[in-house]
């Protein structure tokens, strides 16, 4: 069983939202990698308490009714944003975090690496193409079925480490060994300048903070996209059932 993060959540809740027009995305601030997507913005806030109440259970935590919602920050993109592309660094983000802060979200970039892995793992069906999903995206091919999905996702760990500018050695192939190795780095990072440095890396703003929190958003967005392929295979009768560490699919 994995070990689940403590986490503590207030009745409002921050939105962060970046569009280029075509489409909106929103990060809920008080819980990393917690995200929203819609044509519009009122469309993507009508899908916040649920995203919320979903990231609760996930953490094994209870959920609420009804939160306060505050927009926070709007971020004008010239990226794909309706194909999840994304640049905004959040104000929540920058400057100085507390050592117990930093601990927790550490704690919150392990677990999601578990529950992602697990989602993987018990995955039977790994080869099965989704011919839906074919099609070319900012990065290249979507990946089309859950093995180019989980190959995306564990290289994607050594771009985000990347993102501070500090050599290091791709030496690991193994997942979970990845995020591991990526966490050190960055705690390295931490004990010499704590959260102050902005880094620029090719025309994008990024903290360790918020290195931190994309490692779980492209956690749970491409966990959502296996979840949404096992869900067809099931349709299809091709699977009885399948495993949800994030709860996804299961309604609040």
């Amino acid at each position: 069983m994995l070990k689940k993060p403590s986490i503590k959540i207030a009745n409002q809740l921050s939105i962060a939202f970046e569009t280029n027009g075509n489409g909106y995305i929103g990060y809920v601030v008080e819980l990393p990698g917690a995200f929203v997507r819609g044509k519009t913005e009122r469309e993507a806030v009508a899908k916040v308490n649920r995203e919320v109440n979903l990231y609760l259970k996930w953490l094994g935590l209870k959920s609420k009714t009804d939160y306060k919602i505050q927009i926070v920050q709007r971020h004008q993109s010239n990226l794909r944003v309706e194909d999840a592309d994304n640049e905004i660094l959040l104000e929540a983000d920058k400057g100085v975090i507390g050592e117990e802060d930093l601990g927790d979200l550490f704690e919150l970039v392990r677990y999601s690496g578990e529950s992602f892995l697990q989602l993987y793992t018990k995955t039977k069906l790994k080869d099965w193409v989704d011919e839906k999903r074919i099609r070319k995206t900012f990065y290249g091919d979507n990946p089309k079925c859950v093995q180019e999905i989980f190959d995306h996702v564990r290289a994607c760990q050594y771009y985000y480490l990347s993102r501070n500018k500090v050599p290091f050695e791709k030496r690991e192939e193994d997942f979970l060994k990845i995020r591991r190795y990526c966490s050190e780095k960055i705690k390295r990072l931490y004990a010499e300048n704590n959260n102050s440095t902005i880094y620029e890396v090719d025309d994008e703003l990024w903290t360790l903070k918020k290195i931190l929190r994309r490692f779980i958003w492209h956690d749970r967005i491409h966990g959502k996209a296996m979840l949404r392929i096992l869900e067809k295979q099931k349709q299809a009768g091709i699977i009885k059932r399948y495993e949800d560490p994030f709860y996804f699919m299961k309604e609040t």
